[in-house]
């Protein structure tokens, strides 16, 4: 009996874990409102935090920027915010 309800357990939580990182990857948010951060392409000297800037505040951010990622921070993406 033990078996089965932990097998049972195990497949309750994957089913949850799915259904819930499919509606972040498909980005089921809610309309009308972004969510509090994006961050996407990697800022280049092309896209600087000016064009990022100008991205987000056209996709209803109220802002953004390159912001660096990793330890030391060796990866700018722009990322916008609320």
């Amino acid at each position: 009996m033990k078996m089965v309800s932990s097998k049972m357990l195990v497949v309750f939580t994957l089913t949850i874990l799915i259904a819930v990182s499919s509606d972040l990857v498909s980005g089921n948010f809610p309309s009308g409102e972004p969510s509090s951060q994006l961050c996407f392409n990697p800022c280049t000297p092309t896209l600087g935090n000016n064009e990022c800037n100008t991205i987000c505040v056209n996709k209803k951010y109220k802002e953004g920027s390159c912001v660096g990622f990793g330890s030391p921070p060796t990866f700018n993406y722009c990322c916008c915010s609320n």
